[in-house]
């Protein structure tokens, strides 16, 4: 392995088979490659990014694994487009303390009205550049409109592989998803897109997922793992394993090298006492404060955290 991570941070790039291999390796070996490569392109450096459930609820997509999908018997709170002012303001004083705040909403795609409301407010917002959406489909007028009113950084999660996606989805397609991204690119924006984890998923799909991340030029990756929540098509699934956790991330950045590799829902959860091993394992970033219908960790313990470990935070 060691001699693996030193031709990877030399221009190596592993195949899919060879990815696939990587599994069977203890944790402190994939560990050593994957901190070789995040310091190579990452040096000291951590991004906090954080969110607001702008819009949330009866959603017509019927992912299996969201609280917010109206298939789902979930008791999630359902509220319309939030008033911008209070969008503003949240965003405000989130980003004294982190360096990118997303705005997401939940539904395949908003209407003309909620994108103009949006526009207006990021016409105004004197850290728009610090700011991304998550609004589902975009048409390309819609992403002018963004473009025009500042915005630079998209999120659209492909969620796993191609293989894999109608076991989680099947009120739209994976190549819709693709296409979204691409057409973001054309237009400019900076893509955060990856994935949620643990959702019956095989090895060789979290794979596939990578590779179609790297095709794609994704400039950021967040990866979530699931929590299995009552009322979700998912209910009956076991949290995955914190050490499969930690590999799978090391994996991702041994992949990818160059991305953000941002650990997102599921962190606290799912590895509990061994958050801090994700930088070890070739994150460079997390998301903080909470996510769209759960509960995260307050960020003063993972600013913290951050410190403790000798990283300092990049904003």
């Amino acid at each position: 392995m060691e001699n693996l991570a030193l031709e990877i941070v030399n221009g190596k790039r592993v195949t899919k088979e060879e990815a696939l291999k990587l599994f069977d390796f203890e944790l402190e070996e994939i560990f050593f490659a994957a901190t070789k490569i995040r310091r190579k392109y990452k040096g000291n450096k951590v991004k906090i990014c954080s969110i607001i459930n702008a819009k949330s609820g009866q959603c017509s997509e019927d992912c299996k694994f969201c609280t917010q999908s109206a298939f789902n018997k979930t008791d999630v709170k359902v509220y319309s487009l939030a008033d911008t002012e209070k969008i503003k303001e949240f965003s405000i004083k989130a980003l004294e303390n982190v360096g990118c705040f997303g705005i997401v909403s939940s539904g395949n795609s908003l209407n003309d009205a909620e994108i103009e409301k949006l526009c207006k407010m990021f016409k105004k917002h004197k850290k728009v550049s610090h700011l991304g959406v998550s609004i589902g489909k975009i048409s390309d007028e819609i992403f002018l409109k963004l473009k025009e009113a500042g915005i630079k950084k998209m999120h659209h999660n492909l969620e796993t592989s191609e293989n894999f996606y109608p076991n989680i989805c099947s009120t739209h397609n994976y190549q819709e998803r693709v296409d979204t991204i691409k057409r973001a690119k054309k237009f400019g924006f900076e893509i955060c897109s990856g994935g949620l984890f643990g959702m019956g998923e095989s090895l060789k799909d979290r794979i596939d997922l990578a590779f179609t991340l790297k095709e794609l030029d994704s400039n950021s990756v967040p990866m979530n793992f699931l929590m299995p929540l009552k009322g979700t098509a998912l209910e009956h699934l076991s949290a995955m394993p914190p050490v499969e956790i930690l590999k799978t991330i090391a994996v991702f950045r041994i992949i990818l090298q160059t991305p953000d590799i941002m650990i997102c829902g599921g962190r606290e959860v799912n590895l509990r006492d061994l958050q801090s091993w994700i930088f070890q394992a070739g994150a460079n970033g997390m998301m903080t404060g909470g996510y769209l219908t759960t509960i995260g960790r307050d960020i003063t313990y993972d600013k913290q955290m951050i410190k403790d470990l000798g990283l300092e935070i990049e904003f």
